[in-house]
């Protein structure tokens, strides 16, 4: 299939949403760009973004939720039991501490970051 493929020619679609730079959503909206896409011709579908990215941060980061939970969940990710198991034992514990290790978990992200150089 793919030698097949590799003599088409692609064309890029014009699409009001279609964004340049939108750093680490860029693969949020291609996954919802493939999720929605149902042949529609240029201009005829919406995928429910708009492209700018202060309008859509409450959709994407509901896509991104939403996205992971499928990724993680999948038969085919070798540590689904586990991760299963640990949402398990988070979703037991009380609001305040899910909370503090939500935040906790951000702020690792957000030094882990800035040591490599990025934002």
């Amino acid at each position: 299939m793919a030698k097949a493929l590799s003599f088409k020619v692609v064309r890029v679609m014009n699409i009001y949403w279609q964004v340049e730079k939108s750093g680490t959503d860029c693969g949020v909206y291609l996954i919802r760009h493939m999720e929605i896409y149902m042949g529609e011709n240029e201009g005829r579908w919406g995928c429910g973004l708009i492209g700018k990215l202060p309008g859509d941060v409450a959709a994407i980061g509901k896509l991104r939720t939403k996205y992971m939970a499928r990724m993680l969940t999948t038969d085919f990710n070798e540590y689904k039991s586990m991760m299963v198991k640990d949402f398990e034992t988070f979703r037991k514990l009380d609001i305040l501490k899910q909370t503090m290790l939500l935040q906790e978990s951000g702020e690792n992200r957000k030094k882990k970051r800035k040591a490599k150089g990025h934002r």
